[in-house]
């Protein structure tokens, strides 16, 4: 389930909730204006009472008010539903007259047919406006086990209010029509009936929702396969019953017409249902060769950056008395480095993409800021392949509303690709032209080329051109991937062309832009250098990144305390007080959030720097970090300047 699904779906609970208002609405003023027709859709003396669309508008309105986080108001206005569906169905219980059903009346005689008494509804709409009531209340509460409860008891208002509506579908009007036992009217049942959907669906987490929005092949199924079973089986019978009734066949050959179009049906559907599951195991199975694929290609990929760090290590080691080796080696490691980080944001950012968590952080921005940065992410790879980038900008600045970061990803990883996958002293160009509020950015190169068959499949998750054993132009198959999800988050799209292997290639983005006058610079910030040193406390379980963090901090001049768990971190802090701490957090005996917690707890501590150093970097990890008193969370590898200049900037002090 997905950030896309969870909106989606919000909307549409949000869609059923307005329905429900506006249709409670509607029908009270048929009372409130005397147009019978407003509250009785078949005419037949059954109408919706007042005080029954009252009730509606107010739960169809604490449904919209769920979907936007207004938890207070839909536990008050869903008690309060709850508490006047059960009022009247006292009435029935005890046989009484509370005297509220018949305020909003408006005086008139007309829509009291298979009431008990005028204005008061039936007690299937009582028992419904319970069971919603307690419903929205539960939902309100938020609390999981509570809100299990709720698709259980919708689903019972569903199969009550779906008797009614066989009933009046069929003439049965026992099933509506009964004053003390089933009497409720169309509208009533209708609306009763769209504001226990719109409660099952604002229950994703729990079944049947579960299932229903289920990225499985048992959700494409219930999705395809329960809709038609629903729609088809009461419509068929309704169709052999009309024809009965207008004498186009006899009783027997209705009951036979009615078995053969209902087993013809099902079998259809059975047979339509399993051919799209098979397409369904077929993607899968598709995907996993990809998968393989895509794991043999990050074996490759991460061997690449290794081999020469290793290399440059054995450097390192034997030539200490050469400084124009120790500076060559020292030059590899940064650089192959820098690659292995850019493999591993890539994979995190595809795991965001496969759950919806990717946000923009956007900002006004000029987009030759943009290209040239770029630019120069790719420049050591085309300088290395002898390529010649051309790049062809309008003279008058483009001003756009997008996050800064994610759009130069955008542009590195089409020119990064364009270098691959073209052969050595190649040409690229990245051209960018206007037309009114749109922009297209095309990034074109004489390269390789895309098969005719794969410009469908590019843009999927590991899908490779270089399928060769040598793999040596291939990545790992996600940055279009990356790229497409970034281009549609900043209201874009983009599309790849190319004539064939050997042809080169073109991939064009349009963007949304916006014209006005160049934003206001804000004025650079002068980073703090450090004015003393300082008293740090390491705690990693990782030895060699502990060691080699502290011996880089004692180079700066900091007094430098190393452990190497939780326990003996909470330890050492306590003892030596140190101004700032960095901790781990995938620590034996204490984790790093129960261990920032333990050291927060002194006076002393209140105030300190604490920074995460840690693997993990996603979202909720964040979040995590946050809560457990740590002032900034770093993701493994660090970047060393931004970890001085933290450093030396004076903590903020907690009132």
């Amino acid at each position: 389930m997905t950030e896309h699904d969870l909106r989606w779906l919000q909307r549409f609970t949000s869609a059923l909730g307005l329905c429900t208002l506006i249709a409670g609405v509607i029908s009270f003023s048929g009372w409130a204006l005397d147009i019978p027709r407003l509250t009785d859709w078949l005419n037949d003396g059954i109408s919706i009472q007042p005080n029954t669309t009252v009730l509606i508008a107010l739960a169809g309105a604490a449904v919209l008010l769920l979907q936007y986080e207004y938890f207070k108001s839909t536990i008050l206005l869903g008690g309060f539903v709850a508490f006047i569906g059960a009022l009247n169905l006292l009435q029935y219980m005890v046989d009484a007259d509370f005297g509220f059903n018949h305020q909003l009346l408006f005086g008139r005689e007309w829509g009291r047919a298979a009431t008990m008494a005028p204005g008061r509804f039936g007690p299937p709409a009582s028992i419904s406006f319970v069971i919603i009531g307690i419903s929205l209340a539960l939902l309100g509460a938020r609390k999981n086990n509570l809100c299990r409860l709720v698709p259980g008891l919708a689903l019972f208002v569903v199969l009550l209010m779906m008797f009614s509506l066989l009933g009046y579908m069929f003439g049965a009007r026992n099933f509506y029509a009964i004053p003390w036992l089933s009497a409720i009217s169309l509208p009533s049942a209708a609306m009763l009936m769209t504001l226990a959907v719109s409660l099952i669906m604002s229950a994703p987490q729990h079944q049947p929702m579960l299932l229903l929005i289920e990225r499985s092949s048992a959700g494409a199924m219930a999705r395809k396969v329960l809709p038609i079973l629903i729609l088809m089986i009461p419509l068929l019978i309704w169709l052999r019953v009309k024809g009965y009734e207008l004498g186009l066949f006899d009783l027997g050959t209705s009951r036979a017409l009615g078995a053969a179009a209902l087993m013809c049906g099902s079998v259809l559907l059975m047979w339509k249902a399993l051919q799209d599951l098979r397409r369904q195991e077929q993607r899968e199975r598709e995907a996993d060769k990809r998968k393989d694929e895509f794991i043999a290609t990050l074996a490759h990929e991460l061997r690449n950056p290794l081999a020469p760090i290793g290399n440059a290590a054995s450097m390192l080691k034997f030539a200490q008395s050469k400084p124009e080796v120790l500076g060559q080696a020292t030059n590899i490691i940064e650089r192959q480095l820098s690659h292995l980080v850019r493999l591993v944001d890539e994979l995190l950012d595809v795991s965001r993409i496969s759950q919806g968590k990717i946000e923009l952080s956007r900002e006004r921005i000029e987009l030759s800021s943009v290209v040239q940065q770029s630019l120069e992410i790719c420049k050591p790879l085309a300088e290395a392949a002898s390529h010649k980038i051309t790049v062809n900008l309008p003279s008058q600045p483009i001003y756009l509303n997008a996050d800064p970061v994610r759009l130069s990803q955008v542009l590195s990883n089409l020119l990064v690709n364009a270098c691959k996958f073209t052969n050595k002293n190649g040409h690229i160009s990245l051209d960018v032209h206007t037309n009114n509020r749109s922009l297209t950015i095309t990034v074109e190169d004489n390269g390789i080329g895309i098969p005719p068959t794969m410009l469908k499949t590019i843009f999927e998750i590991f899908s490779q051109v270089d399928q060769s054993l040598e793999r040596s132009r291939s990545g790992l198959g996600i940055g279009l991937t990356l790229t497409k999800r970034l281009v549609e988050l900043h209201g874009g799209n983009i599309e790849a062309f190319s004539e064939g292997l050997g042809k080169g290639s073109e991939f064009i983005v349009r963007l949304p832009i916006v014209i006005d006058e160049a934003p206001t610079l804000a004025a650079s910030k002068n980073v703090e250098k450090p004015t003393a040193k300082k008293r740090i406390l390491i705690a990693d379980d990782n030895v060699d990144s502990a060691n080699t963090l502290a011996e880089f901090l004692r180079l700066m001049g900091n007094e430098i305390f190393v452990v190497h768990d939780g326990e003996q971190a909470v330890v050492v802090a306590n003892a030596q007080r140190p101004d700032a701490i960095l901790l781990d957090i995938g620590m034996p005996n204490l984790n790093g959030f129960e261990t920032c917690q333990q050291i927060r707890k002194h006076p002393w501590a209140e105030n300190i720097l604490i920074i995460a150093l840690t693997g993990w970097g996603q979202d909720e990890d964040r979040r995590k970090s946050a809560q457990a008193g740590f002032n900034e969370h770093f993701v493994k590898p660090v970047d060393l300047t931004k970890l001085m200049e933290l450093l030396a900037t004076p903590v903020a002090t907690k009132d």
